[in-house]
């Protein structure tokens, strides 16, 4: 018994060992939203040189969005291997409900395009196309496009993004939504004693929304089941996430407003039933979305997840998932906020029940428009001092090596690769003091700011 119980613990001991010096990732760790194939501030520098920043800045995993694949599944792999050596989880996040990016959509992808009220749904949100999650045919695309990446990259995790229909306000909403022809048949099938779905422009029908209550109400549950059924469809589906690639992390998503009876109104708005989708899709992280009438407020108070409690007690119900608040960071110029805000709304987020935050878009924050170039770590090997910073730097002053000072020797050279300078130098100092290092504004998604420069030197000790 004795024996037994030393060759058990000894077994732990040595678990523990592979884990730590395998660099065990946390999917559940403190998060944040990338999307380096879209924006500039990405191009142009090395999947390490990402990597080390978000690093630098304290994340602990990342949420990937991709959108189409990037010439190649190879592009992708090097940046999630760059974020893995450096100990970081990585999801993989896609659009549910729509696209900003078509061009991996095969022919005829216009079929599947949501029916709204009174808008063509290619005109709602600048560049982005609504699609009916309702349609069998972008249904079994999706799946397909899902389970194909995860088969070539090796992600931690997978998250359906915005897998729910719109509009705020409701029906009152002219990009209300979908009332295509698969929706009113998937209604029917739902409710078969129903000769029709609710209308919604003709006051004087008998089928009025506003009239006839019943039939509506029938019309919500129908657009909550649509939304769970979409993501359990992709997920848990034969041939979905769960069947190709079993043991992958799975994040379901939903969506939250500030407003009056708040899961009552979200299901009636989005259909989006955090309670529902939860039962539905069993998933291992359950994200809230923040709406955008609240990110847009300016003065969104960082404690602002305080109010959604009502949503984490409806979950509760069924469920112990964790959840995860998903904020803005400033994709509006006048709704910039900083990773200090991030910090105080991750805290009032586990004060609401909720397990962390992530936020959207890192480098939309405001700390790449204000914030300092900073220092996180200077490392030596082969003569070549390697200085991660936390933030992009401008070439010009990072490659010029009057701006740097070393405790011993010399340097003979300085290159930059995004946040990432290495300094030839002919002996390993102790100490590297920086100066007048500057930002890339050029890289910025807004550019109302200018550059940022240090205001003082800056001192490292190389490891």
């Amino acid at each position: 018994m004795k024996q037994a119980f030393v060759s058990a613990i000894i077994a732990i001991w040595v678990s523990s060992v592979i884990r730590v010096c395998a660099g065990e990732r946390d999917p559940f760790g403190k998060s944040i939203q990338i999307d380096p194939f879209s924006f500039a501030y990405y191009k142009d520098r090395s999947a390490d040189s990402i990597a080390s920043e978000i690093e630098a800045n304290g994340f602990k995993a990342v949420r990937l969005i991709i959108h189409c694949v990037p010439g190649s599944y190879q592009t992708i792999a090097e940046l999630v291997n760059a974020f893995h050596q450096r100990g970081i989880a990585v999801w993989y996040e896609t659009f549910g409900n729509g696209a900003y990016n078509l061009s991996c959509f095969p022919p005829g992808w216009e079929e599947w395009r949501m029916k709204l009220k009174g808008k063509d749904p290619n005109q709602v949100a600048p560049g982005f196309v609504y699609l009916c999650i309702n349609n069998p045919a972008y249904r079994e695309w999706k799946k397909q496009q899902v389970t194909s990446i995860l088969r070539n990259v090796r992600f931690d995790g997978i998250e359906i993004m915005e897998a729910f229909f719109p509009a705020v306000n409701g029906p009152s909403n002219e990009n209300y939504g979908c009332l295509c022809e698969n929706c009113v048949e998937a209604f029917l099938r739902m409710y078969p004693e129903e000769k029709a779905p609710p209308d919604f422009n003709d006051d004087s029908s008998p089928y009025y929304y506003v009239r006839n209550k019943r039939l509506y109400q029938k019309w919500i549950n129908f657009r909550c089941a649509s939304v769970a059924s979409f993501q359990d469809f992709i997920i848990n589906s034969a041939g979905g996430v769960r069947d190709t690639c079993p043991g992958i992390k799975v994040g379901a998503w939903g969506i939250a407003d500030n407003v009056p009876d708040p899961v009552n109104t979200l299901r009636e708005w989005q259909g989006s039933d955090g309670y529902l989708i939860v039962k539905t899709v069993r998933p291992d992280v359950y994200v809230l979305q923040t709406d955008w009438p609240d990110w847009s407020n300016p003065s969104l108070a960082p404690n602002y997840p305080l109010l959604y409690k009502p949503y984490v007690e409806a979950i509760r119900k069924v469920s112990g998932v964790p959840i995860i608040l998903q904020t803005d960071l400033g994709s509006k110029q006048n709704c910039r906020r900083g990773l200090s805000w991030l910090n105080e709304c991750e805290a009032a987020a586990k004060k609401a029940g909720m397990a962390g935050v992530t936020g959207y878009e890192y480098h939309l924050n405001v700390d790449i428009y204000k914030a300092e170039p900073r220092p996180a770590s200077a490392t030596c090997e082969d003569k070549t001092v390697r200085i991660i910073f936390n933030k992009r730097l401008d070439e010009k002053s990072a490659t010029d090596i009057r701006n740097y000072s070393i405790s011993s020797g010399s340097i003979h050279s300085a290159k930059l690769d995004g946040n990432i300078v290495e300094l030839k130098v002919s002996d390993k100092p102790r100490e590297v003091i920086i100066k007048d290092l500057s930002d890339d504004p050029t890289r910025r998604y807004f550019r109302d700011f200018p550059r940022v420069t240090m205001s003082s030197p800056q001192a490292i000790q190389v490891k």
